[in-house]
């Protein structure tokens, strides 16, 4: 639709602006809702699963453009409003909006339904949020099992921002943090001593106290990995297997790696039987010892290690691909370098004969059917069990809207007349008129409705 169309859809006056805004915001809470139902349904028959989609969210992430993290959350609270039929009556109404929806569905149980219910028709998404978190605070605290919550609910996690910089957010239990805290306090004393003034440093520009902490953090770092030299041994990427393949000499047929021999992998002192596709698999991208024996089992060759894919050109790779390659897939850390043409095929540890790949998809690709063909030099094309091509992107994702300009009402109007909803410019509007929200109170009375013995009064 071009520019001058889309000015002919906005009211003159201001009141009828307004109204028009909070008239559309209840049919996209109605048609967010009516989304959502279909979405149950398609995780409940598994129409999401097929062409190596790992879940529902994955199948919103490539079909619908819904990036993961917001794919995940609809897919948790299509399956929560199954359970809460107040909430989906309202939403379904185009009362309530996705946000409320969304909050509510975190800790709403058919015991405080209503009274969340209440919150969400009388407050602001705000409210509703601050509520919900500071609910689930207060439950987490009257929880006779809290030590093992606590334990369960560690966690680290680590990225890189826009700027390059790497950013660190985690959670530990008390007892935990206390260690860590000590050791970063120790840390950082031994890294600042006091300053004199017959000192040099004593004019250098002084640390924050945070700064302090990340030299801390590095060193406490350095001195895990010094200190690994005679224990743990940390992997790089080409080291996380080391595979060794025992070969039957009977079976040798002119070439010591024809995965059409009996082979087995080495674990511990059992040598347990190995298909030829997940022996490929592990081969991808780690180190190899061929061993070949003779009939009795004595080693008659040891090969010499070689990596398979040298740190060259898995650097280049990492830059190239990003992550999985695997239509629909946005997994990036946990991936796979993948020959194309295998190795034992006679395919090269090339650049363009390697394929970044997730766990999930490396295993579909050796053990499931699907395929991979190489359409010139940096061009990949997935190929489903059918030998049907995968699209590399849903090209269009939608199909252009049409607009009637001389009709008063949108096609989703129309629609939901259709089916019986009565949407005007009030039914979206918080009935919210600036009181003070009592969140100790509310907080108690969701307790209550979860413990009957507990006093709301706080």
């Amino acid at each position: 639709m071009s520019q001058l169309s889309s000015l002919a859809l906005i009211p003159a006056d201001n009141t009828a602006l307004s109204d028009e805004i909070t008239r559309l915001a209840g049919h996209i809470n109605a048609a967010q809702h009516r989304f959502l139902t279909l979405l149950a349904a398609l995780i409940e028959r598994g129409a999401w699963a097929g062409n190596g989609i790992k879940s529902p969210a994955h199948w919103l992430n490539y079909y619908c453009g819904i990036d993961l993290g917001a794919a995940r959350e609809k897919v948790r609270v299509a399956k929560s409003l199954q359970q809460l039929p107040a909430i989906d009556d309202a939403f379904r109404s185009g009362t309530i909006s996705y946000s409320k929806v969304r909050a509510m569905t975190r800790s709403s149980t058919p015991e405080n339904e209503q009274m969340l219910l209440q919150v969400a028709l009388h407050g602001t998404a705000q409210h509703v949020e601050q509520l919900v978190r500071k609910y689930r605070r207060a439950e987490s605290l009257t929880d006779n099992l809290r030590d093992q919550s606590r334990y369960d609910a560690r966690e680290l996690t680590c990225f890189f921002d826009d700027d390059g910089m790497l950013v660190l957010r985690g959670r530990m239990t008390p007892e935990d943090g206390a260690v860590f805290m000590k050791a970063m306090d120790a840390m950082v004393a031994a890294q600042n001593p006091p300053v004199s003034q017959d000192d040099d440093t004593a004019s250098l520009p002084e640390k924050t106290f945070p700064q302090k902490r990340v030299d801390a953090l590095l060193a406490l770092t350095e001195q895990a990995m010094n200190t690994m030299a005679d224990g743990l041994q940390p992997l790089s990427s080409a080291d996380k297997y080391q595979v060794v393949i025992h070969i039957e000499g009977g079976n040798q047929r002119g070439h010591e790696h024809s995965h059409e021999q009996h082979c087995s992998i080495e674990s511990g002192a059992h040598h347990l039987p190995l298909s030829p596709a997940t022996a490929r698999r592990l081969c991808c991208d780690a180190s190899l010892v061929p061993a070949l024996e003779d009939a009795s089992g004595n080693v008659l060759n040891i090969g010499r290690k070689t990596r398979a894919i040298p740190p060259s050109i898995r650097r280049a790779l990492q830059i190239r691909d990003h992550g999985c390659r695997f239509p629909g897939c946005c997994e990036s850390r946990y991936v796979d370098a993948h020959h194309v043409q295998h190795w034992c095929d006679g395919g090269e540890t090339r650049l363009d004969n390697l394929v970044l790949l997730c766990r999930h998809h490396h295993r579909l690709l050796h053990q499931e059917g699907y395929e991979i063909v190489k359409r010139g030099e940096q061009r990949f094309e997935f190929l489903t069990p059918a030998g049907d091509a995968m699209p590399a992107a849903q090209a269009p994702q939608f199909v252009a809207a049409t607009y009637d300009i001389t009709s008063e009402s949108l096609a989703i109007e129309s629609e939901h007349e259709g089916i019986g909803l009565t949407i005007d410019s009030r039914t979206a509007v918080t009935r919210w008129q600036g009181e003070k929200m009592d969140y100790d109170l509310a907080v108690g009375a969701m307790l209550k409705g979860r413990m009957p013995g507990l006093s709301a009064g706080r």
